[in-house]
């Protein structure tokens, strides 16, 4: 009886730690630096956003020197029902899922299970012997395949430099290609991760190998990484690596049946019909794209920037080490190749303001975050100590900006210290 009590106390304390180190400590604004009347902008904009028919609502999140001074809830989940929206609400957050794939690579190579200059096709064979298309108007396809000068790398992959055809888009031989094939691929129903990289390995290269930049798939072939160097599914690897460690309870893949209600319904604007209800994601998906279908909340983001913002630790647990963090936000390449993110160069899963003005932000360089295709967007000022979170669910189409930079600016502005 005294082991079974000991073991019911243990029990406790665990589950009260937990609950613990899910609570980020809060703090006034004027405590650590801020303005609470210039933050009421922030609510403003996000009104006049409402008001104007581009946005149905949104969760904000803002966090200076490791306290919490804003996690507001604005307007509604859910136009057709009136929901209206919760801090703890659920997102889809689509390729803020990327930076969470880097951290897991990270995690491996300071475990020293690869080097970033490792081929692929080392841990991944179907990689091996690519072939790049090579547009050619006699050509009985209109293409030629030549073979890939090397292979691709790990590094290449982490800069969207593998080849494979994503954005900048120009319809590409390479880019019909794959197209094809993973229409064909979603056409058959389900399918998996290892099956959805399997594809792309089957289809020829857009360029060669660490030439050119393209925004793609190169984060699902990350994630696969993952699984065969872990020997765990991706969903498992980040579950026990990142997830739990840092008390993001409510970041997955899959969404449980219990929390089904609180999943934010994503829109699109529409010029005759305003917004416009989109098809909702599985909420249980085989595929587990690191690339871009985790769900999350405002509060376990801010979790995971927080850590990365300590240089790789929160609350006593070391996911990374600085020297890490400080090379996923290193200059990789030069510039942003993508005109929405003027002023800011190619870190590993995030964009880095440089010291120029034209990223057209308020902040400071070293500065670093992303966004995602439903306008989830986070920001992580390292000379400030700031983070800040917009969880909408509303279609991103690239160059608009508005919600993200407006954001972004009226949170800037009210630091007053």
């Amino acid at each position: 009886m005294k082991n079974l009590r000991a073991a019911f106390m243990a029990l406790l304390a665990i589950l009260a730690s937990t609950t613990a180190a899910a609570q980020m400590p809060t703090a006034r604004p004027e405590a650590v630096g801020m303005s609470s009347e210039r933050l009421l902008r922030v609510d403003a904009f996000v009104a006049r956003m409402q008001l104007e028919g581009k946005l149905a609502g949104a969760v904000t999140a803002v966090a200076r020197r490791g306290q919490v001074v804003s996690l507001e809830a604005h307007g509604l989940a859910d136009i057709e029902t009136q929901r209206a929206m919760r801090p703890d609400d659920i997102f889809q957050i689509q390729s803020m899922s990327k930076p969470i794939a880097v951290v897991a690579v990270l995690i491996l190579l300071e475990e020293g299970r690869f080097l970033l200059s490792d081929r692929v096709a080392k841990f991944l064979p179907e990689f091996r012997d690519m072939k790049v298309a090579v547009a050619k108007a006699d050509a009985p396809d209109g293409f030629v395949l030549v073979p890939a000068q090397r292979g691709i790398t790990i590094h290449d992959l982490l800069t969207h430099r593998a080849g494979l055809a994503g954005v900048p888009t120009s319809n590409t031989p390479a880019e019909v290609q794959q197209r094809v094939a993973l229409q064909a691929l979603r056409a058959n129903g389900d399918f998996t991760l290892e099956q959805f990289v399997r594809t792309l390995a089957v289809t020829p290269l857009d360029s060669q190998p660490g030439s050119i930049f393209k925004y793609g798939p190169s984060a699902d072939v990350l994630g696969r990484l993952v699984e065969v160097v872990s020997g765990r599914s991706i969903a498992e690897f980040l579950f026990e690596r990142v997830f739990q460690p840092l008390g993001m309870k409510d970041t997955s893949f899959v969404v449980p049946a219990d929390k089904h209600a609180r999943v934010v319904s994503a829109y699109a604007r529409s010029a005759d019909k305003g917004l416009v209800k989109l098809q909702p994601y599985p909420l249980a998906p085989r595929f587990q794209s690191t690339g871009g279908n985790l769900f999350s909340t405002a509060a376990d983001y801010l979790r995971f920037c927080q850590m990365l913002l300590n240089g790789g630790e929160l609350d006593g647990r070391r996911l990374l080490s600085r020297k890490s963090v400080e090379l996923m936000t290193a200059r990789h390449i030069e510039s942003f190749p993508l005109s929405f993110r003027a002023g800011q160069h190619v870190g590993l899963g995030v964009a880095v303001r440089t010291v120029s003005g034209d990223s057209g932000l308020l902040g400071s360089p070293g500065a670093y975050g992303w966004n995602g295709g439903y306008n989830t967007y986070f920001c992580i000022d390292p000379q400030e100590k700031l983070i800040l979170i917009f969880m909408p669910q509303q279609q991103f189409l690239p160059p608009d900006l508005e919600l993200q930079s407006g954001f972004h600016n009226t949170v800037m502005q009210a630091i007053v210290d």
